[in-house]
């Protein structure tokens, strides 16, 4: 038995391995982000930036696994566009075979139809997410993301898209899980020197991050409804559907095999996609930037009066480090997503959520609370009943007989 687990530790050490790399970096991130817009409180160009460093630092790894056959192989299948053609089953390093004659996919009609509501989404999203960190803590926002289940579930009920079954289980699940982020949002925003002026801003705040939340869950809705395609030739996914509740991107699944016959889907990689849909992103965004946030750096940087700005310093250093922490996310969610099942993500994405409350409550240095700990714990059990919901759901949809 001893062994036997010995031998499963070690095979899925590399697993082990990237989720912890994952929740760490995910946790410093949302502290650099906070950090940063506490002294550039500038969402827009947060966005911005982060548009572009991502679609630099994606295009950047383009070109190495362009010309390195051994770090392209490092990925699962999907991850870039096909630059080799090569059987990983029997041999991971034989020599390539054929090459692509661009770097990444030329841009065409289906790939603006593909990423222009995907860009919109992550536009709007961003915006509303840098807003409500910028004014309440890291766990708040996290622990209101946690709310995305019920969202999707009503979504779902309204566009009529077929969703789980209501039993006793899961609505104590979304009960638990309500009541948990209700009381860590309490206890996070409950300070005795607080004034007026800072409550109003953690309503707004709070309003922000439930807004966000809304945005992201309808991007997951629309990327695993509209275009939905995954090969079956890819060995490292094994059963492992790309579905998932939250990500940088959303991830396509495969279409049943007689609508595929019918009308073979364009499918597109994983730094493609990431490349175009930043791209689109910081076009969506840029005339509000000019518009809103523009003049405010241009006057803090030129000094144009001596009237106060909102800027108290520009971290050039932080937004490197969060852009960079932005990308790193993005590429191990892709290979993890390679590497395990989908439930396996669910848990483990859920996981990174909690991580990130837990860190974020350490970095804020006050005494952490009984209520705050109750909270996460609720939120934990109503996650996990949900999460227990739907995989029992989607067992009972593989046996049903068609």
């Amino acid at each position: 038995m001893f062994q036997r687990l010995s031998a499963s530790i070690k095979h899925n050490a590399h697993i082990i391995f990237l989720c912890i790399s994952w929740y760490f970096i995910s946790s410093l991130a949302s502290q650099v982000t906070k950090q940063v817009l506490t002294v550039c409180p500038l969402p827009l160009f947060l966005g911005e930036f982060q548009f572009i460093y991502t679609a630099m630092l994606a295009w950047f790894t383009c070109y190495i696994a362009y010309n390195s056959p051994g770090f392209y192989r490092i990925f699962p299948n999907g991850t870039f566009p096909e630059y080799y053609t090569d059987d990983r089953e029997i041999n991971r390093m034989t020599r390539k075979t054929s090459k692509l004659s661009s770097l990444i996919i030329p841009p065409s009609k289906p790939i603006l139809q593909t990423v222009l509501p995907l860009g919109l989404f992550q536009f709007v999203g961003k915006y509303f997410g840098h807003t409500a960190t910028s004014l309440v803590p890291v766990s708040t926002v996290a622990s209101i993301k946690t709310l995305s289940p019920m969202f999707i579930l009503l979504l779902q009920k309204l566009l009529k898209i077929s969703t789980l079954k209501v039993t006793l289980t899961l609505i104590f699940s979304l009960f638990t899980l309500v009541l948990g982020v209700w009381i860590i949002v309490q206890e996070d925003n409950r300070s005795p020197a607080s004034s007026n002026d800072l409550r109003e801003f953690s309503k707004y705040g709070i309003i922000c991050a439930m807004i966000s939340m809304f945005i992201f869950v309808l991007q997951n809705i629309y990327g695993k409804t509209v275009f939905t395609y995954r090969s079956q030739t890819d060995v490292f996914q094994s059963d492992s559907g790309f579905s998932r509740q939250e990500s940088p991107l959303p991830i396509y699944e495969k279409l049943d095999e007689r609508l595929v016959a019918k009308k073979k889907p364009k499918s597109y990689d994983k730094l493609t996609l990431m490349i175009y849909i930043s791209l689109v992103g910081f076009c969506l965004s840029f005339g509000w930037f000019i518009t809103l946030e523009f003049p405010i750096l241009f006057k803090y940087f030129f000094q144009i009066d001596s009237s106060p700005t909102v800027i108290k310093a520009f971290p050039v250093s932080l937004f490197l480090l969060n852009g960079s922490f932005h990308f790193i996310q993005a590429m191990i969610t892709f290979h993890l997503l390679g590497e395990v099942s989908t439930l396996t993500y669910s848990i483990a994405n859920l996981m990174k959520r909690f991580a990130i409350i837990a860190v974020s409550w350490v970095f804020i240095g006050r005494r952490i609370t009984w209520l705050q700990v109750f909270g996460l714990v609720l939120n934990t059990l109503g996650l996990f009943l949900y999460e227990r919901c739907t995989s029992q759901s989607k067992i009972k949809a593989k046996l049903r007989p068609e």
